[in-house]
């Protein structure tokens, strides 16, 4: 699986999740215009209820953005250790399952699904990452409970 295509999969992803969430900020702000104003009553929160949803869904959509642009500039170069861009390969030594992880900035936690195998987005502050900082490509490790094995990082 090359990194390229996977940065390029997650640009996409990012791109749908930008558009969801401006579809979501335009239809808050329809809910605030279409709210009573507190002189019609005094006893309806909904404009300062959806005023704050508004703001933190703003606030998200503002990072989605500055996620979206500074991946869209990354180069490919080939990684070493668990950083931004890196496309980590893992095998449970038991399963014989590989798992695939990509380095983000921000968020992660979410996956696609990817020429038929899933990704999983973590961010640099995920536990797995803390594991495979201190080994290197054939090493084993253990992490959950589980016996694995660093394949690759690249």
């Amino acid at each position: 699986m090359k990194k390229e295509s996977v940065l390029r999969v997650y640009i996409e992803y990012l791109e749908k999740k930008v558009r969801k969430t401006e579809e979501a900020l335009n239809a808050i702000y329809e809910g605030i215009d279409s709210a009573p104003t507190p002189s019609q009553s005094h006893s309806d929160t909904t404009r300062s209820q959806q005023s704050r949803v508004a703001s933190e869904t703003a606030t998200r959509l503002s990072s989605l953005k500055t996620t979206r642009a500074s991946m869209a500039f990354m180069q490919s170069k080939k990684s070493t250790t668990p950083e931004i861009g890196a496309l980590i390969v893992v095998e449970d030594v038991g399963f014989k399952d590989k798992e695939y992880y990509f380095v983000v900035p921000d968020g992660g936690g979410e996956s696609i699904e990817f020429e038929g195998t899933e990704i999983l987005f973590v961010s640099t502050r995920a536990p797995i990452l803390e594991a495979l900082s201190k080994i290197k490509t054939g090493d084993f490790f253990e992490f959950r409970g589980r016996r694995l094995v660093l394949i690759e990082i690249s």
